[in-house]
């Protein structure tokens, strides 16, 4: 018969074969050498181990949280961070915005009103030190002539100055709309109508009245005015409406006690001016859930909203550094909002009915930090769950072939290595956060593969091998079961490593932490856990008992019963169903309707993260996000252009020329209101100028600008714009401006409803900025523009990071399995699976945020986890390829199964959890493990059978092979055929390591084994 002629291999596939066969040859000679190692000095490993484990913990004693959002998602280098860096570091917030959301069936009622009054009265008497609420509140001037009357419009010596501040901007924008109502058609009534009774009788007072008074009196008696006025601490406060004269006293707490629901309703309708600083005010703006009568008047409201102010000592952070990490925030202001927050917080005495949900500035950094050990207790559930069912998998149904303390070892390996890689990765400076306290789930769930792995390669070999030393047993065992951990881990941690590839500081940060961790897990599982698996080994051969280890078992037989396994011969039933035509057709049609679902799924996903989901669900300032979304859905989010030093007089042309682009026609989309200070100045210019030049050639004059610039900043209507400039000294009234360091232009966006709107809009405004050519840097700044920057960045990342994570896998499966075709069928499978995955998080309400994108990044190199062994164990196996799938669905798909089921079990109870984190987590890593089995275990035999490799190329793999595998693929040796050989043999390896131990061999123990020979003694 004519020899067949073997295919020749092209020169690439000849370069990956003799790299796979280098790469798979140094590993196994390592493994071989290391397994015996050892098994052979096992406490020496352990000992190392746990020290290795205890220098590396050392590195815990730097660890810390950040709790600052913006670290957490803006790149470091990024301009965006840099200017968030320099107005932090020159300009830092001095006020600080509180807030508490009262609810009821109707708030507009007298108990609630009550209930509020005297929590706002409750707050003058709170104090720290020698401090009280009023001296650490921002303090605003009250809207009535000084008590002394005329004579305290006298200038004293020192003058009245700004406050630089940080000023939240939209909370005194009403002040323009105070002002333009301010006493029109009024007498006797108003900041100067006193003064201006005596020198204008029966004349009516109106901002304009007020405007030329600022220029004529300017400056001396109007400075003294301005200095006398009363000041009270800034609020937004319903009880507003029931002051007396400017504060809280007797007279406000008779009728705050005297209230009627009629009163109530009456007054919030028709007399919206506030008695604490006199000044008209749109109460109704702090309601939600409002109804209202056919009048369209307001007869009811579920909610209601006090908002309150407070400084920080920016000072005393300078000298003594921030009291906590994240914000800039004294000790002393930091300590009075701790007691603010314990006073708010206690509802003990509220009417049935009436609760509240409190804000204070300082509880969203307290809920960012202090997560590390968040949702332990389902942590601890989970490891339990999966000490049992390893337990359970390796063991037997008997006294002495159960592992109960190899299972402890097992998961005890998981946690040292755990602890290991945080202590590596603190030692290096890298920050924890709320979104890295999934770690701990994911490594116990990959960490578990790694130990079913190396068992059941034990067993496989005691059962297939000659008998051999402990030592060389170990050795074989490792020599297989080490490099396929290794394949395995190693693609996990390229996967994770290749995420830390990426311009978000949270993700580098999480994904390194899981790459070391995992890494450090490895390490022990190969180590640690080998040396008790050998220690155990001698406890079963010597027949001591699993539990009792001191305890010796004579006479032991293991049960008939405890030898089979029905997952395995479940497996094969399946593995034969998945060789018939009609089922793989099936299994195409099935995997292609996931990947449609999948394909759609993932077009219609979104980009959306804001920082309060990262934030414990049941903390009081979750709820309040909760709460506050429920009953004030927010208008458009409001921002302020920065604008560095400038010679404000000469580019005044560059300033309108900005606000005009944002203010044009087709900005509408973009652009609800923009507020200059600029027009407002030019008018009081050119109202007052004594001359006909035009007002370019007036604020030329240096003297002239900055005396002007004065004036106008406290005039009526030049007033509301002081917080937006920042000095390089303090104004003061009746002096010439100083140096503008720092202006702010406020403006508003729409209202959007996703991502493809806001982040076009963000990038628009940022555009006009950038192309304004003034003479120093200006830039827009919002706070959600934190959240909109991430969601502009997350997608090209997780885009790229998984592209990159994709092609490293696909060289290094290349590289061991040293087939093109087998790298093809096991990428294809983790794209697939990603695709579904990522489309079916859009059917699960989920979207692109930092969560799920660490998730999907790393599942790529999970999904390898459920593939790599299939197809291994299909191109070393033999036989035709219908044969070859059969043997890997019955010999290798249990222990596939067993892995991604046990990692489900490790995460099982977040599904109880309440946090966004952990349930976008569990969500995600549910789908990868469902869609991950279905294409590695059902699809891919199928595939397998239809364009798996032929047998030719089968054989020439074998050929270049320089010696067979040793890989139990092959027809089993049972013990039989070596007769009375192989017992005499076992019999000499038990009575050497029974030395090992110092025992001599018992009778028993020999009888038994001539009885019931060795067999295999963990997983099937």
């Amino acid at each position: 018969m004519e020899k067949k002629e073997e295919p020749q291999l092209t020169g690439l596939q000849k370069v990956v074969r003799a790299c796979q066969y280098g790469v798979i040859s140094s590993l196994e000679r390592f493994f071989t050498w290391y397994g015996c190692l050892v098994a052979t000095y096992p406490k020496t490993a352990i000992v190392c181990c746990i020290l290795a484990t205890l220098g590396g913990g050392l590195g815990l004693l730097r660890f810390y949280e950040e709790g600052d959002a913006a670290a957490l998602v803006i790149p470091t280098y990024s301009e965006f961070r840099r200017n968030i860096d320099w107005l932090d570091n020159n300009f830092p917030r001095e006020v600080r915005v509180h807030s508490i959301v009262y609810t009821a069936e109707n708030v507009l009622t007298p108990k609630v009103i009550r209930t509020i009054y005297r929590q706002r009265r409750a707050l003058d008497e709170l104090a720290i030190g020698e401090k009280t609420f009023e001296d650490l509140c921002i303090q605003v001037p009250i809207l009535k002539f000084p008590d002394e009357g005329f004579s305290a419009c006298n200038r004293k010596e020192e003058k009245a100055s700004t406050v630089d501040s940080w000023a939240d901007f939209d909370d005194f924008a009403e002040f323009d709309e105070e002002f333009e109502s301010f006493g029109e058609n009024e007498t006797g009534d108003g900041l100067f109508a006193p003064l201006l009774g005596l020198l204008m009788p029966q004349t009516d007072v109106n901002i304009d009245v007020l405007e030329n008074w600022s220029d004529e009196f300017y400056p001396d008696l109007y400075c003294g005015c301005v200095e006398a006025t009363e000041t009270a601490c800034f609020e937004q406060n319903i009880v507003e409406l029931w002051g007396d004269q400017g504060s809280y006293n007797e007279v406000s707490d008779i009728k705050i006690a005297g209230l009627t629901e009629k009163e109530i309703l009456d007054t919030i309708n028709n007399k919206n001016v506030s008695q604490i600083f006199l000044k008209d005010f749109n109460f109704k703006d702090l309601l939600g859930d409002v109804k209202r009568n056919s009048k369209g008047e307001i007869i009811s409201a579920g909610a209601v909203e006090m908002k309150f102010f407070t400084t920080v000592n920016i000072t005393a952070v300078k000298l003594y550094g921030t009291a906590t990490r994240g914000e800039k925030i004294d000790m002393e202001s930091f300590n009075f909002e701790g007691l603010m927050i314990d006073l708010l917080k206690d509802r003990s005495w509220f009417p049935a009915g009436v609760t509240s949900y409190v804000n204070c500035q300082r509880q969203f950094f307290d809920s960012f930090v202090g997560q590390t050990f968040k949702d332990a207790d389902k942590l601890g559930g989970g490891y339990i769950l999966v000490f049992i069912y390893v337990n359970v998998m390796l063991s037997k149904m008997n006294f002495v072939e159960q592992r109960i303390w190899l299972s402890v070892i097992g998961i005890m390996s998981v946690v040292m290595g755990m602890i290991l890689g945080y202590g590596l990765c603190s030692l290096f400076g890298l920050f924890y956060s709320a979104a890295h306290t999934v770690i701990p789930f994911i490594l116990l769930g990959i960490g578990i593969d790694n130990i079913f792995v190396i068992t059941q390669t034990f067993n496989t070999l005691e059962t297939t091998s000659t008998p051999a030393p402990l030592a060389e047993r170990f050795g074989q065992t490792m020599k297989h079961a080490g490099v396929a951990v290794s394949v395995t881990t190693f693609t996990d941690v390229i996967a994770f490593f290749v995420g830390s590839n990426t311009v978000l500081p949270g993700l580098q940060s999480f994904c390194i932490y899981a790459a070391v961790a995992i890494f450090a897990i490895y390490a022990l599982q190969v180590t640690h856990f080998v040396a008790w698996f050998s220690l155990d080994v001698r406890r079963q051969n010597a027949h001591r008992d699993g539990c009792l280890c001191c305890y010796t078992h004579k006479n032991f037989k293991s049960y008939e019963f405890s030898k089979g396994s029905l997952l395995n011969k479940a497996f094969a039933y399946i593995g034969v169903l998945i060789t018939k035509k009609l089922v793989q057709a099936l299994i195409l049609i099935l995997t292609a309707g996931f990947l449609v679902g999948g394909i759609w799924g993932a077009l219609s996903l979104t980009q959306e993260y804001q920082p309060e989901w990262l934030l414990p669900p049941e903390s009081e300032i979750a709820k309040w996000f909760s709460i506050k979304e429920q009953y004030f859905p927010s208008n458009g989010e409001p921002g302020f252009i920065m604008i560095k030093q400038i010679d404000i007089a000469r580019e005044f042309g560059e300033i309108e020329h900005l606000v005009d682009q944002l203010a044009a026609p087709d900005q509408k989309w973009n652009i609800e209101k923009i507020s200059p200070w600029h027009p407002a100045f030019r008018d009081y210019v050119n109202k007052f100028k004594r001359t006909n030049d035009s007002f370019e050639i007036l604020i030329r004059n240096e003297t002239y600008f900055r005396d002007k610039f004065t004036q106008f900043l406290y005039s009526p209507r030049g007033g509301i714009f002081q917080p937006n400039f920042w000095f390089s000294e303090p104004l003061k009234c009746g002096e010439p401006a100083p140096d503008v360091l720092l202006q702010a232009i406020s403006y508003s966006h729409k209202r959007f409803e996703r991502s493809g709107q806001w982040i076009p809009a963000m990038r628009k405004v940022q555009q006009v900025v950038k192309d304004t050519p003034f003479s120093n840097d200006s830039f827009p700044i919002a706070l959600t523009y934190i959240n909109w920057e991430t969601d502009a960045i997350v997608g090209i990342e997780l885009i790229r990071n998984m592209g990159i994570a994709m092609i490293c896998i696909f060289i290094t499966t290349l590289m061991t399995l040293g087939s093109w075709r087998g790298s093809v069928f096991v990428m294809m499978c983790v794209l697939f699976t990603s695709i579904d995955v990522a489309g079916f998080m859009h059917w699960w309400g989920l979207t692109i945020d930092i969560t799920s994108m660490n998730v999907l990044i790393i599942s790529v190199g999970l999904c390898v986890d459920f593939c790599a062994h299939i197809v291994h164990g299909f191109l070393t196996g033999h036989g035709n390829k219908e044969e070859r799938v059969m043997y890997i669905m019955e010999n290798i798909a249990p222990a596939v199964l067993n892995g991604g089921f046990s990692s489900l079990l490790a995460l099982s109870l977040l599904v109880t959890s309440k946090s966004h984190i952990f349930v976008s987590f569990f969500k995600i890593f549910f789908m990868i493990c469902v869609f991950g089995l279905f294409h590695g275990l059902v699809l891919l035999p199928a595939v397998l059978c239809l364009v798996g490799p032929t047998d030719e190329e089968t054989k020439v793999k074998q050929k270049i092979e320089t010696k067979p595998q040793e890989n139990g693929h092959g027809p089993k040796t049972t013990h039989s055929n070596d007769s009375e050989k192989y017992l005499r043999e076992n019999e000499q390896n038990l009575q050497t390591e029974y030395q090992e131990l110092g025992e001599p061999l018992a009778s028993e123990v020999t009888e038994s084994l001539l009885e019931n020979n060795l067999r295999e003694t963990a997983i099937v």
